[in-house]
């Protein structure tokens, strides 16, 4: 998966400041990918994706991305890995904790339940604050739509 590198194809709808959202061109076969991570539904089944964009792409602009498998790898660990390690945690202390209670299973998954909220909402701000923290996809290769 190190190695691997998805290329998709899409139109852009804006770009600024180096950074370009596209509108994924559906294959098909969305629901078998694994870069689901990066992409975000909007309206309706389309598919929304923020890229870098070297080449300073105007909206409208076909284009294809490219995903590297280890920055999909790292995602995935991010957004589904470490919160379910935590949430496991979470439970077992919060258990442990109350062990001596009737609704210990109860106070141990709501303990589970804040530390994966708390972990989410600090994914969230960090994010925002800082984009390069995932590695975006690449945009690698443009045509303009006057062009086809």
């Amino acid at each position: 998966m190190k190695n691997e590198e998805l290329i998709e194809e899409g139109i852009v709808i804006k770009s600024q400041n180096g950074i370009a959202e596209i509108t994924i061109i559906e294959k098909g076969d969305c629901s078998e990918c694994s870069a689901k991570v990066y992409c975000s539904p909007s309206e309706g089944n389309k598919k929304k994706l923020k890229v870098k964009d070297p080449f300073g792409v105007n909206p409208g602009d076909r284009v294809k991305v490219s995903l590297k498998g280890s920055n999909l790898f790292a995602a995935s660990i991010l957004l589904y890995g470490v919160p379910l390690v935590l949430l496991i945690i979470a439970i077992l202390i919060g258990i442990s904790f109350f062990e001596d209670s009737k609704n210990k299973e109860l106070y141990g998954f709501l303990i589970g339940l804040g530390v994966l909220i708390l972990y989410y909402f600090s994914v969230f701000i960090i994010l925002r604050k800082k984009e390069e923290f995932i590695k975006l996809p690449q945009i690698i290769f443009v045509s303009s739509l006057s062009e086809n």
